[in-house]
């Protein structure tokens, strides 16, 4: 699957230079990071660790291992942005903070501000109490086409549908068939396949962040890499071609640079930071969207940063990710842009992937059929069918007619011979 999964990665990238403090020329920055650690989506029938017995918190949810991974993150923030923002007290006017509706990502974006913006002096309302509430904005995930990605979008399911049925991902997963029976044996699970395989991988992958004992199959040789495999090539499957990124990644990343556009026209822009937390999915699909990915799927609180500079009487863009919370972030350069990119080249190298009218393009295509009569619509064949019958009686009434007239002509000759 190596056309497949070598599409869109993108391994030209370049370790930039770290801000030790944010620069003069800093103008804008938009902020998307992974939710922290959670509790499974799903857990496989014959798992030893059940929601009752080892999830207290239920499934999906945030966990305090996961708080406090965003709490060192928002303390990263601080040290990063201070002097760019007022991080000794919140105004409301310099960020701007959204949350997909997942109660994990909302609790992911609170546990973030906390460690950014501690109270200090007037903000400290409760001595004993080291947090201030801030608030973050959300909409209901079923209209949620730019965090949560869970707004229905037909277009996009029917070309997962399709590259699902494509001669190169039939024959990957066939290459894994009996690895795939063996899984099922063991989960209990009735069929598993590359698409629904995120599930028996996430959830072992939380057993291991909290130290849990697997079951037996899944220390045998090979297994836990194989899995890890096969997520990656499951998590690649979802923004695959450059349509699927514009409906999934498009929609953030066209906010993202109208912020910015808006920006680049005022000396002092507000707000000066757009927060979003998020999932997994939304962090894979901005940075595909923005020519940038690299394969291993985004960690828990991966964090993308795009920052607008301006240097130079030139309005600059840079990219940096961090998937590892142990390093500093790298500085990306999107294909096709010079270094630095500008503000103008950044919108021209994305451009196919940012959405006109999402609904519109949202819309199920429909595929022309073959010439003949295969290609008639239902109301064409109706048409179709009235025409005939018009036809038919048309020549009947005429034929009648017709008919009538000779008959009466006849009769008239006999007479006049008598």
């Amino acid at each position: 699957m190596q056309g497949i999964l070598g599409s869109f990665i993108f391994s030209n990238f370049i370790l930039g230079n770290i801000l030790a403090s944010p620069p003069s020329s800093l103008r804008l920055v938009s902020l998307l990071y992974r939710h922290g650690d959670r509790s499974p989506v799903k857990i496989y029938p014959k798992d030893i660790h059940q929601e009752y017995n080892t999830w207290p918190d239920g499934l999906g949810w945030l966990t305090n291992l996961g708080k406090q991974q965003q709490y060192e993150l928002g303390e990263f923030l601080k040290d990063r942005y201070d002097g760019f923002l007022n991080t000794s007290y919140y105004n409301h006017e310099e960020i701007r903070v959204e949350s997909s509706a997942e109660n994990r990502c909302l609790m992911s974006a609170y546990s973030n501000l906390a460690g950014l913006y501690p109270p200090l002096a007037a903000q400290l309302w409760n001595p004993d109490l080291k947090w201030q509430p801030i608030p973050v904005q959300s909409k209901p995930l079923e209209t949620d086409n730019k965090l949560g990605l869970k707004q229905p979008c037909p277009r996009y399911d029917q070309l997962f549908a399709e590259l699902l049925n494509s001669t190169a991902v039939r024959e990957e997963q066939e290459s894994y068939e009996e690895f795939f029976k063996m899984v099922e044996k063991n989960t209990g699970i009735k069929r598993e396949s590359l698409k629904d395989f995120w599930s028996v991988a996430d959830t072992l992958t939380c057993e291991k962040a909290h130290n849990l004992t697997w079951n037996d199959w899944v220390y045998a040789p090979d297994v836990w890499e194989t899995i890890l495999e096969l997520q990656t090539i499951a998590f690649d499957l979802l923004f695959n071609t450059s349509a699927m990124v514009r409906l999934k990644g498009g929609p953030l990343l066209k906010e993202i640079i109208a912020n910015m556009e808006a920006a680049s026209e005022t000396l002092n822009p507000l707000p000066k930071v757009y927060m979003y937390s998020a999932h997994d999915t939304t962090v894979a699909a901005l940075l595909r969207a923005m020519l940038i990915f690299n394969t291993p799927p985004p960690e828990y609180r991966a964090l993308v940063i795009v920052e607008l500079h301006e240097i130079d009487s030139k309005h600059v863009v840079k990219i940096l990710y961090r998937n590892d919370s142990t390093t500093e972030p790298y500085e990306f350069i999107p294909k096709g842009c010079s270094d630095p990119c500008t503000l103008q080249e950044f919108i021209k190298v994305t451009a196919e992937r940012v959405p006109g009218n999402w609904q519109e393009e949202c819309k199920v295509k429909v595929k022309p059929s073959n010439s003949g009569s295969d290609s008639l619509s239902p109301a064409s064949w109706l048409a179709l069918g009235v025409a005939v019958g018009l036809c038919i009686t048309l020549v009947a009434v005429v034929t009648v007619l017709v008919v009538r007239l000779r008959c009466r002509r006849d009769s008239n000759v006999a007479y006049s011979r008598i």
